[in-house]
C-alpha cells in the first residue's frame, strides 16, 4: 500500500499487530467506531494457564511439536515448555523466544537466516515469525466469531508496528512473514513505533497524561521529541506538528537495540558471576518454572528503581537455586557475597537480597542505556525549539527512565501516558485509519544508484575511467536521489532515466536478461562514488524482461517514493507505469 493512501474508504476493520522481542499483542477498531470516537479501540488481553492476571501483551514465545508443527504461543507456550523441561521431555520439542532482536537488528538479513531454539536446534526465522503473526491473526478471527462478528480477509487492513531504527531489509522481512502467515501484501502497512505513539497521545485528554510540572495542553505543542523505550529497542524521533492533521518527522530516528530485555540480560550475567554459569544453567534446566519466576520477579522489581530515594528493593532468590548453589559451594549464600565483596547488597534469611536503587541503577540500567541517552543529548543540541518530550513504551512506566530523561531535557516538560505500554499498538490502529496524517519524513540516509556518466577530466578519479562504444565514461558514480537530512513530503518522488543500447554484438544477449539497478546508501550528505568510505549497497531494483526481450534501444524512467515507511519503486516506459520490486534482503 503506497505511503499516500488513506485506508478509511477501503476497509471495515483496522487491526494493529505489535510484535516485540519480549511481548506481542494486538488491538483493533471498526471504521464506523473510529468516525464516532477515534479512541474506541479494543485491545486483546491474555492470561496464562497458571495465572488469573490479564495482560494486554503475551510473551513472544513459540512452542513447536517434535515434527516442527505449531503447538502453542505466549504464556501457554512458556508453561508447556517448562513442564516438558522439568519432566526431561523437552529435547525433541522446539521452543523459541526473543526472535525479534536475534534476527531483525542485524545489518544483513536473509530469508535463509535461522535462529536456534533453547536447545540449539535451528529453524528458519521467517517461519517462526510467520507462525506468531498467524497465531495473532487467528486469535482475532476467533474472538470476532465468538462475538457474532465474523470477518473476511478483504475487510481488514493490517498494521504492523516496527522500530523506526529498523533497516529496509528488516521491514521487508516482516512483510514477507505476514504474507507467509496468510495476509496479502496489499492488505498490510507498516508504522514506526514512535510515530504511532505520538498519534495516540495527540488524541489523549490531558487527564490521561502524567506530568506534575506542566499541565498545559499537549495538543498545542508544536515540536515534540518522542522517546520510545520498549523491551528490545529504543527509538528517538523528533516530530513537528504543522496542523491538526499534518505531522512532519524532522529528525531521523536513532537509538539502538537497547531495552528491557537488555537490562534483564545484564542481570542474568550478574547472576552467572555470582552463582557460576554452570549452576545457573543447571537451575534453568532442572527448575524451569522457578527460573521464569526469577526473571518475572526482576521485571517487577526493576520498575521500583527510584534514584531520588535510593530505597532498598527486596529480591527473593528461589529456594531451589539457593540450595543447589550452597550444596556446590559447601558454604552459605551470605558467605558467597562476602567472598565476592558485594557489600552494597544485603543478604538475609532464606535468600532475600536487598538492593539499593543506586546499585540496580549503576549495575544494570546505566551501562545499557548510556548510549541512547547520549543520542538524546545530541538531538537536543540540534533542536533547540523542542517544547515537550513524550516518553512511551513499556519502560516509560519506570521512574528511573523518566528520571534519567528529565536529567537531560532540563526545563522541557516530559509527558508520560498512564497507558504508555499501549500507546504504540493503539496509535498503530489510528494510523491505519488515517495514515496520510504523516505528511513528511526526514531522510535517514543519502540514497543513490550506481551509474556510469560522462567522465570529467581533471575532476574525476582516473581509476574510474572506462571507454565503451567509443565514449569515455566514469564508472561507480553515485547518482543521488535523496540526501541525508532531506525532508521528503508525502507523494514526492525522485526519478532517474535509464537508457540501454543492445546494438553492440557483445550486448545483444543482454536483451533477454533483467536490467538491475543497485541502490546505495551513506550517512554522508555528499557522495561522489559508490566506492566512497561508508557507502554501502542497500538494495536492488530488477526490471523484468518482456516476453519479446527489451527493445534494441530501451528507455525508461524509474521513480522512487521515500516519504512513507517503505520505499516504493515504479517503472515508466512505452508500455505504461507499474510498481516494481525492491529487494533488500540477501
Amino acid at each position: 500500500m503506497a505511503g499516500g493512501t488513506s485506508s478509511l474508504d477501503g476497509n471495515l476493520l483496522v487491526v494493529a499487530l505489535d510484535f516485540g522481542t519480549a511481548y506481542s499483542g494486538y488491538a483493533f477498531s471498526f471504521r464506523n467506531d473510529y468516525r464516532l470516537d477515534p479512541l474506541k479501540i479494543e485491545v486483546n488481553h491474555w492470561t496464562g494457564n497458571g495465572s488469573q492476571t490479564m495482560s494486554p501483551k503475551a510473551p513472544s514465545s513459540v512452542l513447536l511439536n517434535p515434527d516442527k508443527t505449531f503447538k502453542s504461543f505466549g504464556y501457554t507456550a512458556e508453561e508447556e515448555y517448562s513442564n516438558l523441561v522439568e519432566n526431561g521431555k523437552h529435547r525433541e520439542w522446539y521452543f523459541f523466544t526473543k526472535i525479534n532482536m536475534k534476527l531483525l537488528c542485524h545489518e544483513k538479513i536473509s530469508r535463509t537466516d535461522t535462529i536456534d531454539d533453547e536447545c540449539g536446534k535451528p529453524m528458519l526465522g521467517l517461519t517462526i515469525l510467520s507462525m506468531i503473526i498467524r497465531y495473532l491473526k487467528d486469535n482475532l478471527f476467533k474472538r470476532l466469531e465468538q462475538r457474532g462478528m465474523p470477518s473476511r480477509d478483504q475487510d481488514i487492513l493490517w498494521v504492523l508496528t516496527v522500530p523506526a531504527i529498523w533497516s529496509d531489509a528488516a521491514k521487508q522481512f516482516t512483510k514477507e512473514a505476514a504474507e507467509e502467515a496468510g495476509i496479502k501484501p496489499n492488505d498490510v502497512m507498516l508504522v514506526y513505533k514512535p510515530e504511532a505513539a505520538a498519534l495516540y497521545c495527540r488524541f489523549q485528554n490531558m487527564k490521561n497524561i502524567a506530568n506534575a510540572k506542566d499541565k498545559s495542553n499537549l495538543s498545542k505543542k508544536k515540536k515534540m521529541l518522542v522517546f520510545d523505550m520498549g523491551e528490545s529497542t529504543t527509538d528517538i524521533s523528533v516530530i513537528a506538528i504543522k496542523g491538526e492533521k499534518e505531522i512532519h518527522i524532522v529528525e531521523r530516528a536513532c537509538g539502538g537495540a537497547i531495552g528491557g530485555v537488555s537490562i534483564n540480560e545484564k542481570f542474568i550475567q550478574w547472576l552467572e558471576d555470582v552463582f557460576g554459569k554452570e549452576i545457573l544453567k543447571k537451575f534453568k534446566t532442572e527448575h524451569r518454572s522457578d527460573y521464569l519466576l526469577l526473571i518475572e520477579n526482576f521485571e517487577n522489581k526493576k520498575r521500583l528503581i527510584d534514584p531520588s530515594t535510593d530505597k532498598q528493593i527486596c529480591f527473593q532468590i528461589p529456594l531451589s537455586l539457593k540450595s543447589m548453589a550452597e550444596k556446590f559451594w559447601e558454604y552459605s549464600i551470605q558467605d558467597r557475597f562476602k567472598k565476592m565483596e558485594i557489600n552494597a547488597v544485603q543478604v538475609k534469611g532464606r535468600g532475600k537480597l536487598f538492593f539499593p536503587s543506586s546499585f540496580l541503577l549503576e549495575s544494570f540500567f546505566i551501562p545499557i542505556a548510556k548510549h541512547v541517552f547520549e543520542e538524546l543529548q545530541h538531538i537536543l543540541s540540534k533542536h533547540g525549539d523542542i517544547d515537550c518530550v513524550l516518553a512511551v513504551g513499556g519502560l516509560a512506566q519506570y521512574p528511573v527512565v523518566v528520571s534519567e530523561i528529565r536529567k537531560y531535557v532540563k526545563d522541557i516538560p516530559v509527558y508520560v501516558p498512564f497507558d504508555s505500554s499501549l500507546a504504540v499498538v493503539c496509535g498503530a490502529v489510528l494510523y491505519g485509519h488515517e495514515n496520510n496524517i504523516i505528511k513528511a519524513r526526514v531522510c535517514p540516509y543519502s540514497y543513490g544508484i550506481q551509474t556510469m556518466r560522462p567522465f570529467i577530466d581533471g575532476k574525476d578519479d582516473e581509476t574510474k575511467k572506462v571507454i565503451q562504444e567509443g565514449k569515455t565514461w566514469c564508472k561507480h558514480s553515485f547518482r543521488v536521489l535523496y540526501k541525508a537530512g532531506d525532508l521528503v513530503k508525502l507523494g514526492d518522488v525522485s526519478s532517474y532515466n535509464l537508457k540501454e543500447s543492445f546494438e553492440d554484438e557483445n550486448r545483444k544477449h543482454k536483451r533477454f536478461k533483467p536490467i538491475r539497478c543497485v541502490l546505495f546508501t551513506s550517512k554522508e550528505k555528499n557522495i561522489r562514488y559508490v566506492t566512497d568510505e561508508g557507502c554501502k549497497e542497500h538494495g536492488t531494483i530488477d526490471i523484468e524482461v518482456p516476453e519479446e526481450g527489451f527493445p534494441v534501444n530501451y528507455k525508461c524512467t524509474v521513480e522512487l517514493e521515500f516519504a512513507g515507511t517503505e520505499i516504493v519503486a515504479r517503472l515508466k516506459d512505452e508500455k505504461g507505469t507499474k510498481t516494481i520490486r525492491l529487494e533488500f534482503m540477501t
